[in-house]
């Protein structure tokens, strides 16, 4: 029976799993990419016995050029020119490895992939080797080579869950039976090259070929084309397991999700190191930058500054986070790539997840910067809408306003597309796609066609400004300002500090009313109610007076005052007032107003608007009451 202590892990145990996992750190950090098997045949190296001889030696090593790892074994690739539609025609095929007898069974797609298969299983991979068409090494090193390459590839094709027994067909000429009823566009057709699949490459994808070859003579056969076999040891290069995984721990070397836990755990310290450092550097520059403002403060030109100082802290309020993320995820994203000089690629299976992340915080980092330098433009550029420039901030304005979100549609819609292109497995996307086009396409149109159709009108205002941001228009007989446009509707506010949200296409269907569209210049009408009494040119002085004297009124308008209509009740007055906006416009009038039924109530209270009552006298009857 175990004690209860043995039931936990000891201190020991625990210093046994970390040190090596800060071990496998340096080691992904410092190590040298390998040489390549072909290099190593050169040069014998002695295995080290403890994972920090072996960094020791990753460290001392040439750096060795994956790229074309076989470039000195290249041979021509025996390729006769001649044209076949079911087989490349090819001069010979493995002419360097010993004939067997009987041939292996390489027939037919499945046929070959299943003789590979099963001759790596058996660990004969000297035999499975014969399912490679090696024309692209010469014939004397093929021998000596021939095995490495097919146990390398049988590691690819497994960690890649590329063995697709039950996608290949079992016919000679790769022709795929037509099924009842399907869509595939490749049914029916002969064969003479099938794709297995893709595998990532640091920043491509490398697809990995079946081929029918035929030597004049003999029988056609299909082999893992020539260019896979040359492209097997740079993707292995990036795919295989680091050496140093045989000195971890057994929990350090675990899959989860196909992933290595020691994958796992290095990609962790590596994401936080360096977003730790870029957090620590943007602290260091924001206290920098807030000592530059805090100092030219004290110097003077605070109001100046002040919208300085501003731009300064908002620039890093908006960038310094999102940046920070983006370049962690690059750098993660150039580690699992292999893209990094002198480290060799982890984790590599995490690479779509790390590259959406990556679309994602550039996305970020990117609208973050559009707004910045939108709003920095508005506080230089529009910062007051009432003065001269009324009319050319304004239209700054709309543009500022519609095309940074124009610019971050766009942005989005752009970083949706590049980050499918990281997805290979996507060929039959388009097929789908045009194939349920015409119900999909009807469905969608229909549903979207309101939003569709708003974010089109937004354009249309954006162009041609029937509204801009700071017009005064009437809404449903409500006077609003235009507070904002957005991609399908705009913010309206009202005199009351009332918000409507109004579709854009509203703009560009109905007839509106745009006080401060070509001039902001507005003119109002007061009208006033007097008997037929009352001294006409008095009042009318008065009104002129009253007008002329006010702060609000426009010198470059001539008021008017005129008697505009007369009826048996009394007579109607207009005047007619002009400020140099809307809202001013109606400050006046009201103004003015209030002082003339002032004025009419102290000077010619009798002669305001009254119901008269005419009494007649009544002749008296004979013989009445005169008391």
């Amino acid at each position: 029976m175990t004690s209860q202590t043995d039931q936990y892990p000891s201190n020991g145990t625990f210093l046994r799993l970390l040190i090596p996992l800060w071990a496998v750190c340096i080691a992904v950090v410092l190590m040298a990419s390998p040489l390549s098997a072909y290099a190593a045949e050169s040069s014998v190296i002695e295995q080290p016995d403890s994972l920090v001889a072996y960094v020791k030696q990753q460290m001392q090593q040439p750096q060795a050029d994956t790229l074309t790892p076989t470039r000195s074994l290249l041979a021509k690739n025996e390729l006769t020119g001649e044209f076949n539609d079911a087989y490349f025609a090819v001069n010979k095929l493995n002419a360097g490895l010993p004939k067997l007898d009987p041939p292996p069974n390489l027939e037919t797609p499945l046929a070959t992939l299943d003789f590979f298969n099963s001759a790596s299983l058996k660990s004969d991979f000297a035999l499975a080797s014969y399912a490679l068409n090696l024309n692209s090494i010469e014939d004397d090193l093929q021998v000596s080579h021939a095995s490495d390459l097919a146990q390398k590839l049988d590691y690819l094709l497994s960690e890649q869950g590329l063995y697709v027994f039950d996608e290949l067909p079992d016919r000679s000429d790769g022709l795929i039976e037509p099924a009842l009823g399907g869509s595939n566009p490749i049914q029916g057709i002969a064969r003479r090259s099938i794709k297995l699949g893709s595998i990532n490459y640091k920043n491509r994808s490398v697809p990995l070929y079946l081929e029918r070859v035929r030597v004049e003579g003999e029988a056609p056969v299909w082999v893992f084309s020539s260019q896979t076999v040359a492209n097997i040891e740079a993707l292995y290069s990036i795919q295989k397991p680091a050496g140093f995984e045989r000195y971890l721990p057994e929990v350090l070397t675990a899959k989860v999700l196909g992933i290595s836990v020691w994958e796992i755990l290095v990609l962790i310290v590596f994401m936080f190191t360096t977003m730790g450092l870029g957090f620590a550097l943007s602290k260091g520059v924001a206290k920098l930058s807030d000592w530059y403002v805090t100092h030219a403060k004290k110097r003077g030109n605070t109001e100046e500054l002040s919208l300085h100082s501003k731009g300064i802290t908002d620039f890093f309020y908006k960038i310094t986070v999102p940046l920070t993320v983006t370049i962690s995820l690059s750098l993660m994203f150039a580690l699992v790539s292999g893209s990094l000089p002198k480290v060799e690629a982890i984790g590599t299976s995490t690479r779509p997840i790390i590259w959406i992340c990556l679309i994602i915080s550039g996305l970020w980092l990117g609208i973050r910067g559009i707004n910045f330098f939108a709003n920095r433009y508005q506080d230089y550029q529009i910062d007051a809408l009432d003065e001269e420039q009324f009319s050319i901030q304004r239209e700054r304005m709309t543009y500022v306003s519609i095309f940074r979100r124009i610019f971050i549609f766009v942005m989005v819609m752009g970083g949706l597309w590049i980050s499918l292109a990281e997805f290979t497995d996507l060929e039959g996307l388009g097929t789908t796609l045009l194939t349920s086009a015409g119900i999909a396409g009807v469905v969608i149109g229909i549903a979207a066609q309101p939003t569709l159709g708003n974010i089109i009108a937004g354009f249309q205002v954006a162009v041609t400004q029937p509204v801009r941001i700071g017009d005064t228009i009437m809404v449903d007989d409500i006077w609003c300002e235009v507070e904002d446009l957005r991609y399908t509707y705009a913010v309206l506010k009202t005199w009351d500090d009332r918000r409507l949200i109004v579709p854009m296409k509203y703009f560009v269907t109905e007839v509106l009313e745009n006080w401060s569209h070509t001039n902001t210049q507005q003119s109002s009408a007061i009208y006033l109610y007097v008997d037929y009494g009352a001294d006409i040119d008095a009042i009318s002085d008065k009104f002129f007076e009253l007008v002329r004297a006010h702060e609000l009124y426009n010198v470059e308008v001539e008021p008017d005052f005129r008697v505009i209509d007369a009826t048996k009740d009394g007579i109607t007055l207009r005047g007619k007032v002009s400020s140099d906006g809307p809202l001013n416009a109606w400050n006046l009038e009201c103004d003015i107003r209030q002082q003339m039924l002032a004025y009419l109530n102290q000077q010619h209270h009798m002669h305001l608007p009254t119901d008269r009552i005419t009494l007649t006298p009544r002749p008296l009857r004979h013989g009445s009451d005169n008391r």
